[in-house]
């Protein structure tokens, strides 16, 4: 594999995914949306309103940017992969490529590569405007504010990344460019909201139903009570279990787990919990322990990063392999 073609063909997929109408479109639209978030988000935060006890943070305003990139970031990550294979295969330009001097990984390498640096722009200026939009009023994040807001950014992205993968996997195994997008949509659709659902039902099926709470006379029926107690417990934690297994298999699951611990981090860590139990020992005044936040997303970020090495890795297999006749 020659690096150096591998990087041209990554310019060129990069500045033709910029001048396409369809792209810019999208792209366009989850700008817009976005800056509107983060205007209100601005607006909530100068308001100083607070809930639960928890007071406004800067942060709040990318809290409102994550929940338009896990929605328009989803259908922007796949328009940036699912007529990168099949739009060429439509137009005949692949059979064109395929005859120069260029091997087939080199070819779908710089195609990676294109959609990973269109992305990265993408979102590096929301991430800019979000961030001049603060400053023209006035508002500047602190030192750990900042580092958070540099690991949303690096989520973002990853989500971003994911789609794109599942969009170009679609494009390596459709003959046309409407087939793929369609498929990419149902293969999003269906690990996002399909599979978390199944996993409900299967969790409501194989726990079955909660065990109902006894009648307590006197203090000799407390044991009983106790006895209910732990057995309800053991009842609701393998429910959660097999819930939290299905929705491993959610890139939107897990990028708006992300984003809340990232962006909400007291509340976040209110509800988890801190590392200790003790939660009358946590304080909203205290800087939030990053590495605390981490130790919760772990399994979210792996799976993040699982979807594009997996739809990634289908697609080279696929395309390394494909009849063009």
């Amino acid at each position: 594999m020659e690096f150096e073609r591998v990087i041209t063909i990554a310019e060129k997929e990069f500045a033709d995914t910029l001048r396409g109408k369809k792209f810019l479109l999208i792209f366009g639209i989850y700008l817009i949306v976005a800056c509107v978030g983060a205007v209100q988000g601005i607006w909530s935060y100068t308001s100083g309103s607070s809930f639960l006890g928890i007071p406004p943070t800067i942060l709040d305003v990318f809290q409102r940017m994550g929940t338009t990139v896990s929605t328009f970031g989803a259908v922007l990550g796949i328009a940036a992969g699912f007529d990168l294979i099949s739009g060429e295969r439509e137009e005949g330009s692949l059979k064109v490529l395929l005859a120069r001097p260029v091997f087939r990984d080199e070819i779908i390498t710089g195609k990676v590569l294109g959609g990973a640096m269109t992305l990265a722009l993408a979102t590096g200026l929301s991430l800019a405007i979000t961030l001049g939009l603060l400053l023209l009023t006035g508002h500047l994040p602190r030192l750990l504010e900042f580092w958070l807001i540099l690991i949303f950014g690096a989520v973002s992205f990853l989500y971003l990344f994911g789609c794109f993968g599942i969009g170009l996997a679609m494009s390596a195994v459709s003959r046309r460019s409407g087939e793929a997008l369609l498929f990419a949509l149902a293969a999003f659709f269906l690990l996002s909201l399909a599979v978390p659902t199944a996993g409900t039902v299967v969790a409501d099926l194989v726990v079955g139903e909660t065990p109902g709470a006894p009648q307590i006379i006197d203090e000799k029926d407390m044991d009983i009570w106790y006895a209910y107690k732990e057995e309800s417990q053991r009842h609701h934690d393998l429910r959660e279990s097999i819930v939290q297994a299905a929705n491993l298999f959610s890139p939107e699951w897990n990028y708006d787990e992300a984003m809340r611990a990232i962006t909400k981090p007291h509340l976040y860590l209110l509800m988890r919990g801190p590392a200790d139990g003790d939660r009358d020992a946590y304080s909203f005044d205290a800087e939030p322990d990053p590495g605390e936040i981490l130790s919760y997303l772990w399994t979210s970020i792996v799976a993040l990063l699982l979807v594009p090495v997996l739809f990634l890795g289908f697609a080279y297999a696929k395309f390394l392999r494909l009849d063009l006749r």
